[in-house]
């Protein structure tokens, strides 16, 4: 893998990638994700903004933050708000409603839907350092394959395509469902920059590099749900 890439982990939660290489599925890292649906998303928002440090330190998360999408969501006025932690016991062992949790719950004034609630193990990710108030745009698709194995391989080869094609700064991380309708599907994430990058990395889906490695990957899975989503970093614990 190619270290020139920047990339968006807390320093402090390097151990959440080096655990990958531990090679036992339950010594990764893990992310859960809330999908809220309010009639106020920058309301939400802003509220995530102000009261994602203290929620993001009672749990014991390495990176927190908040998604807006802006194709391929599943209801209207609907966000992500995500945490990344160094391990599944850290993970499931937070308390979603703790003391801190429930005071800054009594701060938000958006009315809101917590309609969907998924736990992820990371299956593949590349080093880096996310920094609170940093913004990215992300393109996930959930994906089925019976070899996921040979699905991350792919994904890494792609990453390894796209540094050597002018796509440095884009990111790849692989995670498996652990929960839900989706419990054993892969998702697949195409950070960026930027929308504008994002973008441009899509423009090049169907040039020669790419191409051959899509044919590859298409031979293993199968597309089942695909969205895009603006981020940003709202928490990151402190080295």
């Amino acid at each position: 893998m190619h270290h020139d890439k920047t990339l968006r982990i807390a320093s402090v939660a390097l151990g959440l990638i080096l655990t990958l290489a531990a090679g036992q599925v339950w010594s990764r890292a893990a992310m859960n994700v809330l999908t809220i649906n309010t009639k106020d998303p920058m309301s939400y928002m802003q509220w995530v903004k102000g009261s994602g440090p203290a929620i993001g330190e009672s749990i014991g998360a390495a990176v927190g933050g908040v998604c807006l999408p802006s194709a391929g969501y599943y209801g209207p006025g609907e966000l992500y708000y995500w945490h990344l932690f160094g391990d599944h016991a850290t993970a499931m062992g937070a308390e979603q409603y703790n003391p801190t949790v429930v005071a800054e719950l009594k701060k938000l004034k958006a009315e809101r839907v917590v309609s969907r609630g998924d736990a992820y193990s990371v299956l593949m990710a590349e080093p880096g350092a996310y920094q609170v108030g940093e913004t990215f745009a992300n393109w996930n698709i959930v994906v089925s394959t019976r070899d996921p194995a040979g699905y991350v391989s792919e994904v890494k080869r792609m990453s390894a395509a796209a540094d050597e094609n002018g796509f440095s700064d884009i990111r790849f991380t692989v995670y498996t469902y652990l929960t839900g309708e989706n419990a054993g599907k892969l998702m697949a994430v195409i950070q960026a920059p930027n929308g504008n990058r994002l973008g441009a990395m899509l423009d090049e889906l169907e040039e020669e590099w790419a191409a051959t490695i899509l044919g590859d990957m298409a031979k293993i899975r199968r597309y089942d749900h695909g969205f895009t989503m603006n981020c940003e970093v709202v928490y990151a614990a402190e080295s």
